[in-house]
């Protein structure tokens, strides 16, 4: 596929099957993901893969942040549950931290573009993906399943990836309305 159908194709996938997705198409998007534009060359983002027993401890946090003691609805709980376990991959991103204000937004910034290249490569290899933020991945034990200092890092979202149902087209706005010229 090339760039620009990989473009259009890019969708967030938000239920996964249990299609296993091959390591060398991770990979091969790590790779292409660390070729994204970095203004003070400091190439902060860090992908940690998380194993399928590790994610089972993210279930556990996902409920106790969620329902904090209350009783859950099992319907309610195996929700959860295969958000997190059905997708062939889950990434953490972190961002090397530093006290640079300037420099942690440009940092930022980078991060995301490593993480639409990663996206942007799977896409064109057929691969779904979804990238999350929230309660979960600022949680101090997810920063322990994934083995993250957070006084050198801090988790900036989570990168679902894998085969599933594409959601339906989005009306997107004309070119005209987004784009002036002066």
């Amino acid at each position: 596929m090339d760039l620009h159908d990989a473009i259009v194709a890019r969708r967030t996938i938000h239920k996964f099957n249990h299609r296993k997705v091959s390591d060398e198409i991770i990979e091969r998007a790590i790779h292409f993901a660390n070729y994204a534009p970095c203004h003070y060359l400091t190439f902060p983002w860090r992908f940690t893969s998380i194993k399928p027993e590790n994610r089972k401890n993210l279930v556990e946090i996902a409920l106790r942040i969620k329902f904090s003691g209350a009783s859950i609805e099992k319907n309610v709980k195996d929700s959860i549950t295969e958000k997190l376990l059905n997708p062939s991959h889950l990434l953490v991103v972190s961002q090397v931290l530093t006290n640079d204000p300037k420099i942690r937004l440009e940092d930022y910034a980078a991060c995301a573009c490593a993480i639409q290249n990663l996206m942007l490569s799977l896409a064109a290899d057929g691969v779904g993906t979804k990238w999350s933020t929230g309660k979960l991945t600022n949680d101090k034990s997810t920063y322990v399943i994934a083995n993250i200092n957070p006084d050198i890092e801090e988790i900036i979202g989570f990168i679902w990836i894998g085969y599933g149902e594409r959601p339906l087209e989005i009306k997107r706005p004309l070119t005209t309305s987004i784009f002036r010229k002066q």
